[in-house]
């Protein structure tokens, strides 16, 4: 039986309400995800001169998702007022261990999704939020019956897997971006190593990692984001995932990284050709987000899973349960462009 997680919304409106005020006070620098990081290389590229080479590196090497969302009359309605400029980004990855080149998209479109995540760029452009969803969510899949989360991507692609987030959070999703866990070995190397700060001590194939921080290189880094039967659970797989990605975004937001052209041109090229995107995420399109988000920072962007009722059993199948409840604050949250408050109650009551 696996460890049993719970993770809960705040039963009361005061408590999200008290959330708000004092989210400034209390933003905290979080774990961040991969398309962030990518977006803060672009923006850096804008301002030392070099965009055209790093934009023609992007578009290059990245491979389109052809049919990324489902049929119109499948989706949430087009929200309206002041949270229509909100952004929802859906980030999948997958443990394909195959390169997502062009003659791989069908690989990719028919592996199951290790990671899910949605990152939600406020309408004001003032800070991102990332939901992360567990991969064993008990949820209803676009055929209509019952299945986890991550068979969506298996059985429908990028559209399937769409249509369940959208139907999870009852908000558009705009853009996804896919990227494979062999990505994270040359990004690694790219930025000269990242050092995370580990949690559970194991060995594995005589590579050793302590309790504290630890160095990974690009062969330590994808043993480390891979890792699950040895630390416990794939709560704890989520959580080195997710710390191995603050690494990266601090690497990257560092004056030694953003000061060096060829170390920033390097982590696009190195990213690139193991990310899939929607045919809508282009180069200028990124580039044009980054500038939106010039003056977001590391601390702006907060990291939270999304509330649960924690694990259980359908059958002899482990799943992370949902109740209505939850998923009604959670569809609130993402329609009214609110998703700070809710990041700050899961926080609170975790």
């Amino acid at each position: 039986m696996i460890e049993s997680t719970r993770v809960t919304a705040a039963p009361a409106r005061s408590r999200v309400e008290g959330s708000r005020r004092s989210r400034i006070r209390r933003r905290r620098r979080r774990r961040i995800i991969v398309a962030v990081a990518v977006v803060a290389v672009l923006l850096a590229s804008a301002v030392g001169g070099y965009l055209f080479a790093l934009a023609g590196a992007y578009q290059d090497n990245v491979t389109a998702i052809p049919d990324a969302f489902p049929d119109e009359s499948l989706r949430p309605q087009v929200i309206d007022g002041p949270a229509a400029d909100a952004m929802n980004i859906l980030l999948v990855g997958s443990d394909t261990r195959a390169e997502l080149g062009s003659s791989n998209v069908d690989e990719v479109r028919n592996s199951l999704a290790d990671v899910i995540m949605v990152a939600h760029i406020s309408a004001d452009r003032q800070n991102v939020h990332v939901m992360s969803i567990p991969r064993d969510t008990w949820v209803e899949q676009p055929s209509g019956s019952m299945g986890k989360i991550n068979w969506s991507f298996g059985s429908g692609g990028a559209a399937g897997l769409v249509q369940t987030v959208e139907k999870l959070i009852d908000a558009r999703i705009d853009h996804v971006a896919a990227i494979d866990f062999e990505g994270f070995k040359g990004m690694t190397d790219a930025l000269g190593g990242v050092t995370v700060n580990n949690t559970i001590e194991w060995q594995r194939r005589g590579e050793y990692f302590g309790i504290g921080p630890v160095e990974l290189n690009g062969e330590r880094a994808l043993m480390y984001v891979r890792e699950r039967k040895l630390t416990g659970n794939d709560f704890n797989r989520a959580q080195q995932q997710q710390e191995f990605l603050r690494a990266v975004l601090k690497k990257t937001l560092s004056g030694q990284t953003l000061a060096d052209p060829g170390k920033v041109y390097g982590l696009v090229s190195a990213i690139s050709p193991f990310l899939a995107v929607d045919g809508g995420l282009t180069a200028p399109v990124i580039v044009g987000l980054a500038t939106e988000l010039r003056d977001l920072r590391a601390s702006d962007v907060q990291f939270f899973t999304m509330p649960n009722s924690g694990a259980s059993f359908v059958g002899d199948q482990a799943v992370v349960l949902v109740d209505d409840p939850t998923r009604a604050l959670v569809a609130e949250s993402f329609r009214g462009d609110d998703v700070a408050s809710l990041a700050e109650a899961v926080q609170k009551s975790s």
